[in-house]
C-alpha cells in the first residue's frame, strides 16, 4: 500500500505529460519548433551524439553549461534525432517530480498536504508545458525537487550519505544551470536553524560544497584543456553579458522591459568588441552611479525585477497569459496563506522559506522572468496545498459540529 499511491500518482502525471504532447505539441519532428536556448541545446547535443564533443562547428564550446546537452545526447545515441523521444523522457521527469513533491509534502507537512501537493503538481500547466520544449527547464525542476527531497531526509538523519547526495544532485543542477553556485551560503543558515548550531550548519554545508565540486570539476579541468584558462562551469562572458543586459539605463527607460533583460546590442554604449571587462566594467559602473546617485531608481528597477518574477501575466502571448491566469493565479493567493499559516506553526518549514528567499535574490542580481521561477513553482503548490488542508479540516470540523447540533 505504501507504494501504490507514488505508482497511481507517477502514472496519472505521466498520462497528462504524454497526451499534452501528443495531442497539442505533437510527436512530428518536422512540425517541433526549436527556441534560441532550444537551437543550441540540439546542435549540442547531437555533436555529443556523433562523438564530436562539446562543439559548436567542431570549436568546443563553454558558453553553454553542459548538463541538458549531455541528457539529449544520451536520448539521441539511444533512441535517435526524435523530439518526440525528449518529450517522453521529459514527461517521465515531469511525473517523477510529482512524486517527489509527495514525498516532501509527507516530510515536511503531513501526508494529506503532499496527496494535494502532487495531484496540484500533475495537472499544473507551467509543468506540463516545458515538457515539450527543447528546454534545461523540466530537467532543472526535476533536479531542485529532489535536492529539496534529500534535504528534508537530511534534516531528520543528517548522515553522511545524505550529505554527500545533497551535494553531488547540487553539483549536477549547476552543471545544468549555475544559478544554484551560491545556494550553500542559505543551506549554512537553514541548517543552522535547523540544527541549533553554527559548527554543525558550516560542516554539513562545507561537506556538501566539497562534494558539489567533486561532480563540477571534471568538467572545470574540460574547459581549462581547451580554453587554457579557468572556466568553472560556463564562460564568466555568459554571466556579465546577462548582468549587463539586465542592469542597463538603456532598461530602466523602457517600461516594457524594466525588471528583465534586453540583448547587450541593445544597450547604450554597447560595442561589438565588447570582451568579459567590458561587460564586468559596465556592471559595476551601473552600480556605482545608481547606488551613489540615484538610489530609489535602483530600488524602482529591483522591484520590476521582483515583479517580473512573481507576475501573474508572464510578457508571452494570450493564451500563456490566461493559462498563468487560471492556473498560477489560482495558486498564488493560497501560497500566501499557507505561508503565514505555517510561520505560525512548529517547526516551521524553514527549507522551503530559505529556497524562495534564495531565488529571490538571484532574481535581484539578475533579472526577473517566469521561466526562472519554475524551480520555485513546487514549494508555491506545497504552501498552497496547506492552505487547501485547512479548508478541508475547517469543512470537516463545521460538517461534524452541524451533525452534533442536528443530534
Amino acid at each position: 500500500m505504501r507504494l501504490t499511491l507514488p505508482i497511481l500518482l507517477f502514472a496519472g502525471a505521466l498520462l497528462v505529460r504524454i497526451l499534452f504532447n501528443v495531442y497539442i505539441v505533437g510527436f512530428e519532428d518536422s512540425g517541433f519548433q526549436l527556441y534560441a536556448d532550444s537551437k543550441d541545446y540540439d546542435a549540442l547535443g547531437l555533436s555529443l551524439a556523433s562523438g564530436s564533443g562539446f562543439a559548436d562547428n567542431h570549436a568546443p564550446n563553454t558558453y553553454r553549461p553542459p548538463g541538458y546537452p549531455f541528457v539529449l545526447a544520451a536520448i539521441y545515441g539511444l533512441l535517435g534525432h526524435h523530439y518526440a523521444a525528449v518529450t517522453i523522457v521529459q514527461s517521465v521527469l515531469g511525473a517523477l517530480t510529482c512524486v517527489l513533491v509527495l514525498l516532501i509534502g509527507e516530510r515536511l507537512f503531513t501526508q494529506r498536504v503532499g496527496m494535494i501537493a502532487a495531484t496540484i503538481a500533475a495537472v499544473y500547466p507551467f509543468l506540463v508545458v516545458y515538457t515539450g520544449f527543447v528546454l534545461a527547464e523540466t530537467l532543472l525542476v526535476f533536479l531542485a525537487t529532489l535536492l529539496l527531497y534529500v534535504l528534508a531526509r537530511l534534516r531528520e538523519r543528517p548522515s553522511t550519505g545524505w550529505i554527500a547526495l545533497g551535494g553531488i544532485v547540487l553539483g549536477i543542477i549547476n552543471l545544468t544551470r549555475p544559478a544554484t553556485i551560491f545556494l550553500p551560503i542559505a543551506l549554512f543558515f537553514w541548517l543552522w536553524i535547523e540544527f541549533g548550531s553554527r559548527r554543525r550548519a558550516l560542516v554539513i554545508a562545507t561537506a556538501m560544497i566539497v562534494w558539489m565540486l567533486l561532480v563540477i570539476l571534471p568538467w572545470t579541468v574540460r574547459n581549462y584543456a581547451v580554453t587554457h584558462s579557468f572556466v568553472l562551469i560556463n564562460t564568466s562572458n555568459y554571466y556579465w553579458s546577462a548582468l549587463y543586459g539586465a542592469n542597463n539605463r538603456t532598461i530602466m527607460q523602457d517600461p516594457e522591459t524594466i525588471g528583465g533583460w534586453i540583448e547587450p546590442g541593445r544597450v547604450e554604449g554597447y560595442r561589438p568588441d565588447f570582451l568579459l571587462e567590458d561587460y564586468r566594467s559596465a556592471f559595476f559602473s551601473f552600480l556605482r552611479h545608481y547606488l551613489g546617485h540615484e538610489p530609489l531608481e535602483l530600488l524602482r528597477l529591483e522591484l520590476h525585477k521582483l515583479k517580473r518574477f512573481w507576475s501573474l501575466l508572464p510578457k508571452t502571448t494570450y493564451r500563456d497569459q490566461i493559462i498563468s491566469l487560471f492556473s498560477y493565479g489560482l495558486l498564488l493567493p493560497l501560497f500566501v496563506v499557507g505561508l503565514v499559516r505555517s510561520l505560525k506553526a512548529h517547526p516551521k518549514p524553514w527549507l522551503l522559506i530559505f529556497w524562495i528567499l534564495y531565488f529571490c535574490l538571484i532574481t535581484l542580481v539578475t533579472y526577473g522572468s517566469t521561466r526562472l521561477r519554475l524551480p520555485v513553482e513546487p514549494v508555491l503548490i506545497l504552501f498552497g496545498s496547506v492552505a487547501l488542508e485547512r479548508l478541508w479540516i475547517t469543512r470537516r470540523t463545521g460538517e461534524a459540529h452541524a451533525e452534533a447540533c442536528a443530534a
